[in-house]
């Protein structure tokens, strides 16, 4: 793979956990009455931060130039897209809740079409599996969240 097509690769995971990282910054402030839900989202928005730092040098290690928007510059994510218009409407916290299990859905296909390249390189390939596992970890925490928010 060029390092042309690895930068390619990462800038679109870049893009994507600027897009998370501000989605679930949202959803922790709908969520401000949920006080367990807001320091999930936190978290999760914390961890896409560091998720793009870690981008960041892998795209410039490789000799590309980070991108600096969001999917809706680039490509847009419209999973996340929904969250942010579902965080705009009158919805309580679980359906915002929801909309993050379906955006984590959506990033888990991302990454793992991402890890499906055979000839990415090794280092990329650890680090873009590293955060497709702490996705995986997401949303399965998530999903416990929204059934415990069903059963109320």
């Amino acid at each position: 793979m060029t390092n042309e097509k690895v930068t390619e690769c990462l800038n679109d995971l870049l893009t994507k956990a600027y897009d998370a990282e501000e989605g679930f910054k949202k959803a922790a402030e709908r969520a401000e009455e949920h006080p367990g839900l807001v320091g999930f989202f936190q978290k999760q928005s914390a961890m896409r931060r560091s998720f793009g730092h870690d981008l960041k040098q892998a795209i410039v290690k490789y000799g590309g130039e980070p991108d600096k928007g969001s999917s809706i510059a680039a490509k847009a994510h419209q999973v996340w897209i929904s969250v942010k218009d579902t965080l705009t409407s009158d919805h309580d916290a679980e359906a915002v809740l929801e909309e993050c299990v379906r955006g984590e859905k959506a990033a888990l296909e991302d990454y793992d079409e991402k890890i499906k390249c055979d000839d990415l390189p090794v280092d990329v390939r650890a680090l873009i599996t590293s955060q497709r596992n702490s996705i995986a970890e997401s949303l399965a925490t998530a999903k416990v969240q929204e059934q415990v928010a069903d059963a109320k």
